[in-house]
């Protein structure tokens, strides 16, 4: 990982003024896209979605939806425009998009919690939470067949069953805590750690606010204490494309069932975003799409340091700064950047 940080950082984080008179509670400095997932049939570059990181022997394990499945990687592989790299499809088929991974302690495997589509008894495509376990991280073809969660659909206001998504728990004591968005809404649903991966309850609102999608729920230690923070992918007008752009926001609370209070959640002041990253690229789109922070801890818990110094996403790119370039979806890394 070293050697990705120098790199990042030594060659690619020029840094710009700061942005606007509003003072800044992050600041973020951005790689360059780091493209070269390639595919298996030639050496083009392919699209490489939803990233999720873990730590483990000193390496970074890397997880997204790429070509065909869910694909494998370790993060220091990637070079911003190096020598093309091929992935490792995950063995179980079926589903497992949007990955989480961290290590249960208790049946000391590795999980990955993602999503699988079913139709509902109207024939409506739907996303459930889905479950597959590995004994080794870094051994692809160890992933055992997914395993779906039975979780009842949630409902609005009007009793009607919202279709949600890009599920992400977190354990706590004696209770595991699932969420799930829908638009504008976070929903969250819980079972007992012993009766884990099943005896969900109903999902029950636990925000309503500019959701996007894809929550990221993490607990921090405080000096006033315990708090939980989530991650969720917002949409706002940026001024320079004068488009909508999708941003990361950040929302905490002194217990999973809340109360959510606003943390980061603006254009101009958000958790990661154009409006605190100071970009040395110009083949990105303005976008964070979907990403995390990189956590140095790996266990179920989901403990994450009070500030964290790296962030891991995907977004649209420009393969050449040039305006007839193709563009896809690709990775890129966030480094804490000094006021």
């Amino acid at each position: 990982m070293t050697r990705l940080l120098t790199f990042v950082i030594a060659c690619f984080l020029v840094l710009n003024a700061a942005f606007g008179a509003e003072p800044q509670n992050l600041e973020w400095a951005m790689s360059s896209p780091l493209f070269r997932l390639a595919k298996s049939n030639n050496e083009e570059p392919a699209t490489l979605l939803d990233p999720c990181v873990v730590k483990h022997d000193g390496k970074w394990h890397l997880f997204a939806g790429g070509p065909g499945g869910v694909m494998y990687y370790q993060l220091e592989d990637f070079k911003a425009d190096g020598l093309p790299i091929r992935g490792k499809k995950l063995s179980f088929t079926g589903g497992g998009g949007v990955p989480q991974v961290y290590f249960h302690r208790e049946s000391k495997k590795w999980h990955l919690v993602g999503q699988m589509s079913y139709k509902d008894e109207e024939g409506k495509m739907r996303f459930a939470p889905c479950l597959s376990t590995n004994v080794k991280v870094e051994n692809p073809e160890g992933w055992s067949k997914l395993t779906k969660m039975d979780v009842t659909l949630p409902t609005d206001e009007k009793g009607m069953p919202a279709g949600w998504m890009d599920f992400y728990v977190i354990f706590d004591g004696d209770k595991v805590h699932m969420f799930g968005t829908s638009g504008g809404r976070l929903w969250r649903t819980e079972t007992k750690t012993a009766d884990f991966p099943q005896g969900w309850t109903k999902p029950v609102l636990a925000l309503k606010a500019n959701i996007v999608y894809a929550s990221h729920t993490y607990r921090q230690e405080t000096e006033k204490g315990v708090r939980f923070l989530t991650t969720i992918t917002s949409s706002a007008h940026d001024p320079e494309s004068k488009k909508n752009r999708q941003f990361q926001v950040s929302y905490v609370a002194e217990r999973l069932d809340g109360p959510w209070t606003p943390d980061l959640v603006k254009w101009d002041n958000p958790f990661v975003g154009f409006g605190n990253a100071r970009i040395a690229d110009s083949r990105w789109s303005r976008e964070v799409i979907h990403g995390e922070p990189l956590r140095e801890s790996n266990d179920e818990r989901m403990i994450l340091e009070r500030e964290p110094t790296q962030f891991v996403f995907h977004a649209k790119a420009k393969l050449k700064n040039e305006e007839s370039s193709p563009i896809i979806d690709c990775i890129g890394v966030l480094q804490r950047a000094k006021k």
